[in-house]
């Protein structure tokens, strides 16, 4: 081979696009170039590449990936899916501490799909952050591993719980602690809800502050070289919904379940 197929794939973005579009099945030229939003003269040429170089294959007027096809691409999507999620807010992930992330999940962070920063506003420093409000209180189900102490917290989940939404919170012992010195009343009532569940973790210290809920994930990491700065990153995708479950079912799991103070 002249070239390499792995410069032959990376070094353009259309042959790449090409490719991954193929995944879904078998196009013919019209669509991918309608989909890629490009013109004919130039979708033909890259597959006039890709076919030289086996990875796909014509039958009639339809291009499919061949088997080589098929194994490069499966390989590629996730990898170019990660660089995406990375690369959408690089400053936060490149500040964060991510080895409370379990590996067999950190490997999969492709999965999130598009999030989005939030963060309190300067003049709002000590308030909720209205987004993450507003996507709580339209949750059925959600779940929240809290390893900063934030007085509103205590009231927050308790209503939220009045409310009907099934609500589970893990804490680390020492937030615990305060929840109970200082929101007693507000505890004790959250305990004998129904729908509420609270947990404690005994080696939870810098886990991630992770929400899952059934129509959002949230997740805030703490800062390699700082103080806590409640920066959430959030997302709205199904893969990223699953991926925040199976991060809060992990730290639930080495948790202790609290019935009464």
């Amino acid at each position: 081979m002249e070239n390499s197929l792995l410069d032959l794939i990376l070094l353009s973005e259309k042959r790449t696009n090409v490719l991954l579009l193929l995944l879904e099945g078998p196009k013919d030229i019209e669509t991918i170039k309608k989909r890629l939003n490009a013109s004919a003269t130039s979708i033909q040429l890259q597959v006039k590449k890709l076919k030289e170089q086996n990875l796909i294959v014509q039958e009639k007027n339809l291009y499919r990936l061949s088997e080589i096809g098929k194994i490069v691409a499966d390989k590629m999507k996730p990898l170019l899916d990660t660089v995406s999620v990375l690369e959408e807010n690089a400053d936060y992930w490149a500040d964060r501490d991510m080895s409370e992330i379990p590996p067999f999940l950190l490997r999969r962070i492709n999965e999130f799909g598009h999030c989005t920063l939030i963060e309190p506003q300067i003049d709002r420093i000590f308030e909720l952050i209205p987004r993450y409000i507003d996507n709580a209180e339209k949750a059925t189900r959600l779940g929240a591993a809290i390893p900063y102490f934030h007085p509103l917290f205590p009231s927050f989940y308790l209503k939220t719980a009045e409310n009907g939404v099934s609500v589970s919170l893990i804490l680390p012992q020492p937030i615990l602690r305060r929840w109970v010195e200082d929101y007693r009343e507000q505890t004790e009532k959250f305990l004998k809800l129904e729908r509420a569940k609270l947990f404690v973790c005994t080696d939870c210290d810098r886990i991630p502050a992770i929400t899952s809920a059934d129509n959002f994930m949230a997740m805030a990491l703490f800062p390699k070289n700082a103080v806590f700065d409640r920066k959430y990153i959030i997302c709205f995708e199904p893969g990223a919904l699953a991926w925040g479950e199976e991060l809060y079912d992990y730290y639930e799991q080495r948790s202790e379940r609290i019935y009464e103070i």
